[in-house]
């Protein structure tokens, strides 16, 4: 090779192509990488978190069913109770507006006298 310019550009390109393979070979494509034990640390921690978020979320839920429950049969029983107070209360007042006419009845009864003939009793033998 004659030539200086050639011979410039086959160095310039092999040194860059020895540079090129240096780094791939350094960077190891062709091994796993080494997982660091604190990523594997947090990434169980997260599991971890998952599953105990879903338990809470449950639990929660099961408490608000539960709540619903439970102050829907509050709610009947006061309004059992109230239906009760409410019986109660017209059978007073209507036991007390019959007494109110049994004593305006008789107190406004008007007053018949009666006049009968003697009862006389005769005795024979």
């Amino acid at each position: 090779m004659t030539n200086h310019t050639g011979r410039l550009y086959a160095a310039a390109v092999s040194l860059a192509v020895f540079f090129v393979l240096w780094a791939a070979i350094a960077a190891h494509p062709w091994q796993a990488t080494a997982s660091d034990p604190r990523l594997a640390a947090l990434a169980q921690r997260e599991q971890f978190l998952r599953r105990d978020a879903a338990l809470v979320r449950q639990v929660v839920s099961q408490r608000r069913v539960a709540a619903a429950a439970v102050a829907k049969a509050n709610r009947l029983a006061a309004v059992a109770q109230a239906n009760r107070a409410a019986a109660v209360a017209q059978v007073t007042r209507v036991a007390a507006v019959a007494q109110t006419n049994r004593v305006a009845a008789v107190a406004s009864a008007p007053v018949r006298v009666v006049t009968l003939p003697p009862l006389v009793i005769t005795r024979t033998s």
